[in-house]
């Protein structure tokens, strides 16, 4: 023999609400499953296993969905016994609990959203992706302050929801490219969930909102030929955090743009004759090139300081974490980036520059003499030429000119 009901669990949760739970019961052996649903002890109906129908609006409208899936669910497993008694064949609660789990659309109920974002966080930390899994982690943070409850089902997070939370966002000084990056990682949740089988595509709510509505082109910042040359020149050594920030944004530009994170973790394995090699952090991509003068002479500066294994003396202990190393990347790019405004203050230059800039200021050397765009991608460690494309700056009316002045020096149409 075997029973199925509907129930609610004795004790309350967190919220004070008791949650609707379903219990299997075969041969005196029994397994409760999780609804993802819960009521007030008073709502729940013991004569007839359903939610009671007293209410109005908005409450009325939620009762009756709930009531709809427990309906749907007991005709689901009713139909799964009675084929299972017509061919003559026993079956276990594992059975009916793995033909209830089949279904995508009690799946996209008993998901909770905000649930499987955190387990897509954690995916990512464990994989040692620290930034990626930080990016996730204040998207979500931001979407449980804006919606004010402890769970979310994929299906309430829809085509208003999203227009809500945008609203939301912009009321609290959010802009185009901070609410797209929020919204291209609900959009990135929304995909696995979907590639995973555990939602259906019509849960997918980006069908309605195009975040490419968000994307307006970026200006990236550079330093120009002359104004690079200034920075050079300009001596901060009486000023220890100008000339460090200096000195780290002219490292990496006569190192390719090397990211701050992979500064951090140079180390003498990394130089081989008068080369350097390391395994970009970001992409994985190794790198390995010839290193000038300059940044050998910068190189050398720092590294007699090292107390330990690292070229630079920034790390302050020799086997530290990923997080460590992350934690402390984002603490010393707290120091240099606010020391660059100062220098651009100085040098009297009118440009937002920061450290990474210096990574678009060597790809944008590279495009302006006319470099292949696909040389400049491998050089900066891109897996995807798209990427690299993206990344550059048009180049300059000016430059333009110059180039039209060059095609048609000797043409007797000009």
């Amino acid at each position: 023999m075997a029973s199925i009901k509907f129930t609610i669990k004795k004790t309350p949760n967190k919220d004070g609400k008791h949650s609707i739970v379903l219990v299997l019961i075969k041969n005196r052996r029994n397994t409760s499953m999780a609804t993802n649903y819960s009521c007030d002890y008073e709502a729940w109906s013991f004569e007839t296993n359903t939610l009671k129908t007293n209410k109005k609006g908005q409450e009325l409208k939620r009762i009756i969905e709930i009531n709809n899936f427990i309906s749907k669910t007991n005709l689901k497993i009713e139909d799964f016994i009675r084929e299972k008694r017509r061919l003559n064949e026993d079956f276990t609660i594992t059975e009916i609990s793995n033909e209830i789990k089949a279904d995508d659309v009690t799946k996209a109920v008993t998901l909770d959203y905000f649930k499987f974002h955190q387990e897509i966080i954690d995916e990512f930390q464990l994989a040692d992706q620290i930034g990626t899994a930080k990016v996730y982690k204040e998207t979500l943070s931001s979407i449980k302050k804006f919606y004010g409850k402890p769970q979310l089902r994929f299906q309430d997070l829809n085509f208003t929801f999203l227009e809500k939370y945008d609203s939301f966002l912009r009321s609290n000084g959010g802009t185009d490219s901070g609410i797209s990056f929020k919204m291209r990682t609900i959009k990135a949740v929304f995909n696995k969930a979907i590639k995973r089988e555990i939602i259906s595509i019509k849960t997918y709510p980006f069908k309605n909102y195009k975040t490419s509505a968000l994307k307006k082109e970026a200006k990236k910042e550079y330093l120009t030929d002359e104004e690079l040359q200034k920075l050079i020149e300009q001596d901060f050594s009486d000023n220890k955090p100008r000339q460090f920030a200096k000195d780290m944004y002219l490292f990496s530009f006569y190192c390719r743009g090397i990211n701050f994170i992979d500064i951090l973790k140079l180390k003498n394995s990394n130089i081989y004759d008068d080369r350097m090699a390391y395994t970009r952090t970001k992409t994985g991509v190794l790198l390995d090139f010839k290193v000038k003068n300059n940044p050998r002479e910068i190189l050398e500066a720092y590294s007699n300081k090292s107390q330990n294994s690292y070229l630079f003396p920034l790390l302050l202990q020799d086997e530290p974490t990923v997080e460590q190393i992350k934690n402390r990347s984002h603490k010393l790019l707290g120091q240099i980036n606010p020391a660059l405004k100062e220098i651009m203050e100085v040098l009297k230059i009118n440009k937002r520059i920061t450290f990474y800039t210096a990574r678009h200021t060597f790809a944008t050397f590279l495009k302006f003499e006319n470099i292949a765009i696909d040389v400049i991608s491998e050089m900066l460690g891109h897996k995807d030429i798209k990427a690299t494309i993206s990344y550059l700056n048009k180049l300059p009316n000016k430059k333009l000119d110059q180039i039209i002045d060059d095609v048609f020096a000797n043409s007797k149409y000009f």
